[in-house]
């Protein structure tokens, strides 16, 4: 339970960004609104923050903290794989 609480407040921030954007996209109708390029701004950084805000959650749950000083490259290579994989999904839409 503390660890799920010290990762909360690591990306309380990036949350609250998300939050803020999907408002002003989807309740706000911002994107009805603003120019195109705008509107598909924001929605593409929306998906993106959501994507690496949930790879690092779900990296938190199948690999401990990894210290990347002392990490092989096998390590390494995982984590990134994560984050490379999460940013691509969410650009396809799924």
């Amino acid at each position: 339970m503390s660890e799920l609480i010290f990762t909360l407040k690591r990306i309380w921030m990036e949350l609250m960004g998300l939050a803020i954007i999907g408002l002003l996209l989807f309740v706000l109708g911002l994107s009805d609104t603003s120019p195109m390029g705008l509107a598909l701004f924001m929605y593409k950084g929306l998906l993106f923050s959501a994507s690496q805000t949930h790879a690092m959650i779900t990296r938190k749950l199948f690999f401990p903290y990894i210290n990347f000083q002392y990490a092989s490259i096998g390590e390494k290579s995982m984590i990134i794989a994560i984050h490379v994989t999460a940013a691509y999904v969410y650009a396809q839409g799924g």
